[in-house]
């Protein structure tokens, strides 16, 4: 035997049905059927549907998080960390403290009467000026057989900063040749070269 398709007994059970209301509402009376408690009713596990279930685990992280930031009294965390620093100083020993316990061993006395004698010598002074000087600093002046060392000067790592270089050197040594002072000792002025170098 085959079986039938179930849209067709669904639909031949709809029909049935659908007969049967229209009988009823022809007769304009409904009749309650009173039908036995189903045993089988509580033996089923409740099952959560997942919009339920969606639901829960939201509220579930909601008052989570409410319970946290209900700690923190909804304090930033610079705030927090500005707080945390603030007992950090408060902790530290002050000047004030110091100046207390000064007071408690008898210093303060010896303190006070330097300050008194300062204050007698400040008034029986005149009273000065107060004047800002600004003055360059003194440009080196190259000494008689001393070499004058520049920050300012060509590179050497390049042909172009070579080049100065031997140039200004060339000069350099032809005028050390000329000095009167390397003439007469020539180990004495290098001397005198190499210590003004090393400064």
């Amino acid at each position: 035997m085959v079986a039938k398709k179930r849209s067709q007994l669904r639909a031949k059970a709809a029909l049935r049905l659908g007969h049967a209301k229209d009988e009823n509402d022809d007769n304009g009376t409904v009749e309650q059927v009173n039908l036995p408690e189903d045993p089988k009713a509580f033996l089923h596990q409740a099952r959560e549907s997942k919009k339920d279930k969606i639901l829960n685990k939201s509220q579930s992280f909601l008052s989570k998080l409410h319970d946290n930031s209900a700690l923190s009294g909804s304090i930033s965390k610079s705030a927090l960390r500005r707080r945390k620093r603030k007992t950090r100083d408060q902790l530290k020993p002050r000047m004030e403290d110091l100046l207390v316990s000064l007071e408690q061993d008898g210093v303060e006395n010896a303190t006070s009467d330097l300050a008194n004698s300062a204050q007698e010598q400040d008034s029986m002074a005149p009273p000065a000026k107060k004047v800002t000087r600004i003055s360059r600093a003194p440009i080196p002046q190259a000494e008689a057989g001393s070499v004058l060392i520049r920050k300012n000067e060509p590179s050497m790592r390049n042909q172009r900063g070579a080049k100065q270089l031997t140039g200004k050197e060339i000069d350099r040594f032809q005028s050390v040749l000329k000095n009167k002072q390397f003439q007469q000792s020539p180990f004495a002025a290098l001397k005198e070269v190499i210590k003004a170098q090393k400064n």
